[in-house]
């Protein structure tokens, strides 16, 4: 009978590893997606092989695709870093990924001249077949061509408040906080000149996870001391006013004093990326009586066109 037992524990011991190694790894594979950039939204990929020593893999970038390396998985949170050529130099980029069953959402941020840039991906797995990962070698520069000359660089705006005039698309993602729901939004913002173009009058409308949205804010202008004031009336009832340096033209950078809402103090801080005419980031970070700063949320701002 003991005989019998042992063979039965150890036919089920066999048939559970079986089915262990029938399951996919959370995290091999091939994504696809898309992921949103400052310039706009665009298609996006990743591959991801599980070996002895931890994962491999590779990233889409705005020039090619990234070789991953270092890729560190703790549960369902994924960080990587990454490194991309640009302009003769290579900045690292720093991957937050988190897996929610099929589907890998997070960002990437990188610091390239002066400016802080975050990528936000969405990816659903479309193989779990392991992918072959090659470290891949960037290209070779090409030979200088004295007859062609180089293009040059893409200038700086100009510090006036008519940068923001008009019509904007925008894609926010943020975390849940006293200041408002969490989640993904979108939707418009318009600025207006009200009070003879002494200030600009902002009116953003959308929907956050389905819900519709509407707030209203102002932005004037101290060109002697480049200094752009905002006041925002949140949807939740809370005022912001925000002194933005503005002497750097690629960066707004804000002094916000703290808020209190619901008996709980709140410091704000807030940055704005110019990073052309046609697009600027916002990135905003949130501590709660006195405690670390977090991420409160990243939205990206694409000009909307008068036809």
């Amino acid at each position: 009978m003991q005989r019998i037992i042992a063979l039965g524990t150890g036919i089920l011991f066999l048939a559970l590893l079986s089915i262990a190694a029938a399951q996919p790894d959370k995290l091999e594979g091939r994504w696809e997606g898309t992921v949103l950039a400052p310039q706009g939204q665009f298609p996006a990929h990743a591959s991801f092989r599980k070996e002895a020593g931890g994962y491999r893999g590779t990233v889409s970038g705005l020039r090619g695709d990234l070789v991953f390396k270092e890729i560190k998985v703790e549960g369902n949170q994924v960080t990587a870093i990454a490194e991309a050529q640009t302009q003769g130099n290579i900045p690292p980029v720093y991957y937050d990924f988190l897996i929610d069953g099929e589907a890998l959402k997070g960002k990437a941020e990188v610091s390239f001249a002066g400016l802080n840039l975050t990528f936000i991906f969405d990816l659903k797995r479309i193989s779990t077949e392991p992918p072959v990962v090659e470290a891949v070698a960037p290209p070779a520069a090409p030979p200088p061509r004295p007859t062609r000359r180089e293009s040059a660089p893409q200038p700086f705006q100009p510090q006036r408040l008519e940068y923001f005039q008009g019509q904007w698309k925008f894609k926010w993602l943020a975390m849940e906080s006293l200041l408002g729901p969490g989640g993904s939004r979108e939707g418009t913002l318009t600025y207006t000149p009200v009070l003879d173009g002494k200030f600009l009058e902002g009116r953003a409308e959308g929907k956050i996870e389905g819900t519709d949205f509407h707030e209203i804010n102002y932005l004037t202008w101290d060109a002697e001391r480049k200094i752009l004031t905002s006041f925002e009336q949140l949807s939740v009832g809370a005022a912001i006013l925000g002194l933005g340096d503005w002497k750097s033209p690629i960066a707004i950078r804000f002094t916000i004093p703290p808020v209190t809402v619901k008996g709980q103090t709140m410091q704000l801080k807030k940055i704005i990326n110019i990073v052309a005419a046609h697009s600027f980031t916002v990135t905003e970070e949130l501590s709660l009586d006195g405690g670390p700063f977090q991420r409160l949320g990243n939205g990206v701002f694409t000009r909307v066109e008068a036809k």
